[in-house]
């Protein structure tokens, strides 16, 4: 998976961290009780232009994958929502996605049976990329506040860290450290069935 890395100043990463919190804290967790509800409305919310300035253009994209019936893509390849951001400074450009599978409260209180599933669903997204995050969804004072997880640390019982949403796009998505760059996985992962997604697993080393 190619790699590049870019910096930004403090001014680029507050306007992203706001853009994240807005969309959270204008989802009442009353009003969107389950875990499917919640995590579409919040994946709506994401969507849009996070910074656009002299200093670059951050743009962000969220897929809600299709989870009805038997044969549905989020069966089939464990995630309930892609994230995809599209990062410009200067003349370089990059497109970038990871997918995530979400689940309320905190992954260390998941009953044994409902960890076991997780990590199913884990080793079915690193089938097909290796940016796979599980996003925790504690709530804190009547406020929820989604984590991100590394999914392979989670299936190999490691000590994990997790992030805060805002910080985890500042810190390891606009680095650029984290996410899958190849052009055909991201444009693979704007379809919430996810149907093109399956040549591209075929293709995966």
């Amino acid at each position: 998976m190619p790699r590049h890395y870019f910096t930004f100043d403090e001014h680029v990463r507050d306007a992203v961290r706001r853009h994240v919190q807005r969309a959270i804290a204008g989802l009442n967790p009353r009003s969107f009780r389950q875990e499917p509800a919640y995590t579409s409305a919040l994946a709506g919310r994401l969507v849009g232009i996070a910074y656009n300035g002299r200093d670059g253009r951050v743009e962000f994209e969220s897929t809600v994958v299709a989870d009805r019936g038997a044969n549905s893509a989020e069966r089939e390849f464990g995630a309930d929502m892609a994230f995809t951001a599209k990062i410009a400074k200067g003349r370089k450009v990059i497109e970038k996605a990871i997918l995530v599978q979400a689940k309320l409260g905190k992954i260390e209180d998941l009953s044994p049976t409902d960890l076991a599933k997780l990590k199913g669903q884990i080793k079915d997204m690193l089938a097909v990329t290796r940016a796979a995050k599980v996003m925790e969804i504690p709530e804190v004072d009547g406020r929820r506040v989604p984590r991100l997880i590394s999914g392979e640390g989670i299936v190999d019982d490691r000590n994990y860290h997790s992030y805060e949403l805002g910080n985890y796009i500042v810190d390891r998505i606009l680095t650029t450290l984290d996410g899958d760059t190849r052009p055909r996985f991201v444009d693979a992962v704007r379809d919430s069935n996810l149907t093109q997604l399956r040549v591209v697993a075929e293709q995966y080393d």
